[in-house]
């Protein structure tokens, strides 16, 4: 430190700890401006960005501090946790390791180190620190329940429970660890002992909103709709989602709608935009005039839709309104049960006139017409890897390619397409056994497009399928062993997409057993 900063960084750091933010940074600034490259001036203005909340900013100065100053394992350690909550994980997880060389049994460093991993997917060697931590501090309950997340993820379901247990027995009142365990126990198939989980974590706090929206996540899965639907708004009050509008304002389904203009607003994913975008519809013939807010992706082909006086992107300015409501809580609104889930198929339309640019991939109807030509299948195998259910979401093309035997013309739907299916979907396209066109799916309107001229898509669990059902075309869903709650439990069809079929997982992870019996279906490719 040169000797005539001192007094400024003195005085920076009295009026941080008082905290007048303000003059703390303007004394910081003041070094930086003949000194840019003072690394305790950097690091200072760190520290204020995180305390005002911008970890991105206070990522950018610590960075720039290490890079410049000598360091102790405590700035190394402060700055990756920085870089955590900034979402730069290569840096952070270079810090904690830094941190790690020093002390290898930093409980603070190891842990974070696997919270950093496990951001970037990389869940075996997250594990690998989460071990060494129980082993160093066994009694530490929050160690246990990051382990069994990480077990969960690569599959080891026992394993993952048992974590979850031991958090328990160490931390008796530990909600996430009991909700997980539900969670667990739900995917299992062990209903009743799931919710028992959530009923335990709500008899010492009803407002709970993780047991809440797992308990009515169960309900809906299990067709409980009346209990599932109500209890389901609770996702609002979990910290996952927010939609940034006031709730005194939300339709509940008890005021009158006619006349007025109600703004819907898109919620969650792609596909429970296609799938519950039917609820405008509702809302039209009741009355309202409807202001539809939908994803960027979803514009091109929702900007007319029929039910919405205005479809907007979000980007656009929201218009004024009387009353709004997310998506998702429409069903609640109009009280849907089993028996009355709006199934007007289809609800969504082509635009006719992107159909000639996908002559190239299908082939000609010959004299005999489509009578005499080989069906045209669609598929699709994962989903986003920004799900955080992608995993169970996916397949891979290898494990749907004994389908690619039958006698028909395949077309890929997939627009992302992971690296370890790249080799494999470019060999396929170049003998002409599945064409490739997701560099050409540009927006959904262009699926669609393409979708419109299919006999049947085949897909997982994805906005495919949404988007298949609600053209009206025949869609075989391939599911999960406990699928998401939507598609409920012990059933091949399904209330929402009347001419949709499903194919489930008879065992965890067991994709080849659903692969034969598509192959093994009555479908467009033979007789039934």
């Amino acid at each position: 430190m040169t000797q005539d900063l001192a007094p400024a960084l003195a005085a920076a750091q009295q009026h941080f700890a008082a905290g007048r933010l303000d003059e703390a940074a303007a004394q910081l600034d003041a070094i930086l401006a003949a000194h840019p490259e003072h690394g305790e001036a950097l690091e200072g203005l760190g520290y204020i960005a995180a305390k005002r909340g911008d970890h991105a900013l206070a990522a950018d100065y610590v960075t720039r501090a290490l890079g410049v100053m000598r360091a102790s394992p405590e700035q190394y350690h402060w700055a990756a946790q920085v870089c955590l909550l900034a979402e730069r994980y290569d840096e952070a997880a270079r810090y904690f390791r830094h941190c790690l060389q020093h002390a290898p049994d930093h409980a603070q460093s190891l842990h974070g180190l696997a919270m950093t991993l496990m951001a970037r997917g990389e869940y075996a060697e997250a594990l690998v620190a989460l071990e060494r931590l129980c082993a160093r501090y066994p009694l530490l309950a929050e160690a246990h329940y990051n382990r069994g997340n990480a077990l969960g993820t690569l599959g080891r379901y026992d394993d993952e429970m048992a974590a979850y247990r031991r958090a328990l027995e160490l931390k008796p009142d530990f909600a996430p660890a009991q909700i997980n365990l539900g969670v667990a126990l739900r995917d299992l198939h062990r209903f009743d002992e799931a919710l028992q989980q959530f009923r335990r974590v709500l008899a010492r706090d009803p407002n709970d909103a993780g047991a809440r929206t797992n308990r009515a996540q169960t309900n809906l899965l299990l067709g409980e709709f009346e209990h599932g639907w109500r209890e389901y708004e609770w996702r609002w009050h979990d910290g996952a989602v927010a939609h940034g509008f006031d709730p005194a304002t939300q339709w509940d389904g008890r005021k009158p709608v006619a006349g007025r203009t109600v703004f819907v607003h898109h919620e969650q994913g792609l596909g429970d935009t296609l799938q519950f975008v039917r609820y405008v519809d509702l809302l039209a013939e009741a009355g309202a005039r409807v202001v539809l807010r939908v994803q960027d992706a979803l514009l091109p082909l929702l900007r007319d839709y029929p039910g919405a006086a205005q479809v907007i992107g979000e980007q656009e300015s929201v218009p004024a309104f009387d009353l709004h409501s997310p998506l998702l809580s429409l069903p609640f609104a109009f009280g849907t049960r089993a028996t009355n889930i709006p199934a007007r198929i289809p609800y969504l339309r082509a635009d006719p006139a992107k159909a000639g640019q996908w002559r190239d991939l299908l082939p000609p109807d010959d004299e005999s017409g489509d009578a005499g030509r080989k069906p045209r299948i669609g598929v699709a195998w994962s989903g986003s890897r920004l799900n955080r259910n992608g995993r169970n979401r996916a397949m891979t093309l290898a494990q749907l390619a004994p389908l690619f035997d039958a006698d028909a013309h395949f077309v890929s739907l997939q627009k992302e397409v992971r690296e370890e299916d790249r080799a494999l979907l470019a060999d396929l396209d170049a003998r002409a056994t599945l064409r490739d066109a997701s560099a050409r799916l540009v927006t959904f309107a262009d699926t669609a497009a393409l979708v419109d001229q299919l006999d049947l898509v085949v897909s997982v669990d994805t906005s495919v399928a949404h988007l298949a059902g609600a053209l009206g075309k025949p869609v075989w869903v391939a599911l999960p062993y406990t699928p998401d709650w939507r598609w409920q439990m012990n059933r091949e069809d399904s209330p929402w997409y009347p001419q949709m079929r499903l194919f489930r997982q008879p065992r965890r992870d067991d994709w080849p057993a659903v692969v034969e019996a598509l192959r093994q279906a009555p479908g467009p490719w033979r007789a039934s």
